[in-house]
C-alpha cells in the first residue's frame, strides 16, 4: 500500500487510488465539479488542482494515482493562482442570474466563486449562449448555466443505462444535451437534476417553489417499493416541497429513481381530504362529516351478511396501528376474514400453494446481487 502525505498528514492507501480519494480519507476538501464518487473520472473541469513535489507545474488530482513518498499540498500559492484561473475561464460564460436561479445557496459553482473568483470580469465580449433542450416534465434546462462537467453523460451512460446525453461541437463552442429531441426514457432522470453542480438540469416540480436555506430536512426511507431507498425530505410549512437522495452504499448508493423523487406529489393533489357521500338526489359525491360518513357504512354495512364483505388496504403510509385497528374491526365487530393489502398484484394463483421456509428467505443484500453470476427472474 503506498504511503504519501497530503497537507503534513501521512496516508497509506489502496494500489490505484487517486490523490482526490486519499484525500477524502484524510477529511481534506479538494474543490471539485466533474468528480463525482460513483462515476468515472472525467478530469475535465480543472478545479482540484493540486500541488506535487518535483513536479512542475499543478496536477488534476481526480486522475492522478498516488505513489510510494508522493508529497501533495492542496492550498500552496501556486495551486491558489491555478484554481483562481480556471475558475475565471468558467465564469467567462456562466449568466449572472443567481437571484432566479433554483441552485442558489446549494450551487458549487457559486461556493467556489467565493473563494477563488475574481471580483470583476476582465471579459467584454459576448457571452455564449446555448440551446435549452425539452428532456421531460421532470427536468428544467437552463443550458447557459452549464460548465460542462459531463456529470449528466455519466450518469445516463453507467448508471442509467440509457445513453441519451452527450456534447457536441468543440472547445467553447461544446454544447451538452441529449442526443434526440424526445424526452429521456430512463426512470432514473431525476438524478441528473441532483448531481448537476450548477443550475443547468433542475428539478422542475420544485421549480421555483422555495429556497434551499427555507426547507427543514429531515431523513427518510423511501415507501414505494421493497427496497427502502435513503431519502431526504426538505419541507417548508408543514409541506413536502422536495425529496433527495440520501447516500447508502449497500442500498441505493446515492440514487433514487423518479417514483421515489416526485410521488410525494400524490400528498397534496388529487387526494382526497374529507370523506364524501354520495347524494341520492343527484348521485354525485359530495363532501360530509366523519359522523356521517361512519353512520352511513355502518346502515351499508347492515344490509349484507359478514360474509359478503371484504376489506382492502393500502399498507403505503399506513402505521401499524392503524392497519391492526382496521383488521381488528372487520373481524371482531363485522365477523369477515375476507382481508387483503395487495392492490397492485394481478395474478393471485400461487395463494393455492403454501410458502416454504425458501420462499421466506429472499434476504439476500442488494450489494451481493450485483456481484452475482446469473439473477433468474420469475413472474
Amino acid at each position: 500500500m503506498p504511503t504519501l502525505i497530503i497537507d503534513g498528514k501521512e496516508i497509506s492507501v489502496q494500489p490505484g487510488a487517486t490523490i482526490m480519494e486519499a484525500a477524502r480519507l484524510l477529511g481534506v476538501y479538494i474543490p471539485h465539479f466533474c468528480y463525482h464518487p460513483q462515476l468515472s473520472i472525467a478530469g475535465n473541469c480543472r478545479m482540484c488542482l493540486v500541488e506535487v513535489e518535483k513536479m512542475p507545474r499543478p496536477v488534476v488530482s481526480c486522475a492522478m494515482p498516488v505513489s510510494e513518498g508522493m508529497v501533495v499540498k492542496t492550498d500552496s500559492e501556486m495551486v491558489r493562482k491555478g484554481r483562481q484561473a480556471v475558475m475565471e475561464f468558467l465564469l467567462i460564460n456562466h449568466p449572472l442570474d443567481c437571484p432566479v436561479c433554483d441552485q442558489g445557496g446549494e450551487c458549487s459553482l457559486q461556493d467556489l466563486a467565493m473563494k477563488y473568483g475574481p471580483d470583476r470580469s476582465r471579459y467584454y465580449e459576448q457571452k455564449r449562449h446555448a440551446h435549452d433542450y425539452d428532456l421531460g416534465p421532470l427536468l428544467e434546462t437552463e443550458m447557459n448555466r452549464c460548465i460542462h462537467c459531463t456529470r449528466c453523460i455519466r450518469f445516463t451512460d453507467e448508471i442509467a443505462g440509457a445513453p441519451e446525453m452527450g456534447a457536441v461541437y468543440r472547445g467553447d463552442h461544446m454544447q451538452v444535451g441529449p442526443y434526440s429531441s424526445r424526452p429521456l426514457s430512463s426512470e432514473l432522470t431525476g438524478n441528473l437534476a441532483e448531481i448537476c453542480p450548477v443550475g443547468a438540469l433542475n428539478n422542475k416540480p420544485f421549480h421555483f417553489q422555495a429556497r434551499g436555506w427555507e426547507l427543514k430536512k429531515s431523513d427518510g426511507i423511501c415507501a414505494h417499493c421493497a427496497v427502502g431507498c435513503h431519502q431526504r425530505i426538505d419541507h417548508l410549512n408543514n409541506e413536502v416541497k422536495r425529496v433527495m437522495s440520501r447516500r447508502c452504499l449497500e442500498i441505493n448508493q446515492t440514487w433514487l429513481c423518479d417514483k421515489g423523487r416526485f410521488a410525494y406529489d400524490g400528498l397534496t393533489r388529487n387526494r382526497l381530504e374529507q370523506p364524501m357521500i354520495r347524494s341520492e338526489e343527484s348521485n354525485q359525491l359530495v363532501p360530509a362529516s366523519w359522523a356521517a360518513a361512519l353512520d352511513r357504512a355502518a346502515e351499508l354495512l347492515k344490509h349484507f351478511k359478514p360474509e359478503e364483505v371484504a376489506g382492502l388496504a393500502s399498507e403505503a403510509g399506513q402505521g401499524a396501528e392503524e392497519l391492526y385497528a382496521f383488521q381488528d374491526f372487520l373481524r371482531n365487530v363485522v365477523g369477515t376474514a375476507h382481508l387483503d393489502h395487495r392492490l397492485r398484484q394481478r395474478d393471485f394463483s400461487a395463494d393455492e400453494m403454501p410458502l416454504t421456509r425458501a420462499d421466506l428467505s429472499m434476504n439476500t443484500p442488494l450489494s451481493q446481487m450485483g456481484k452475482a453470476d446469473l439473477i433468474l427472474l420469475i413472474g
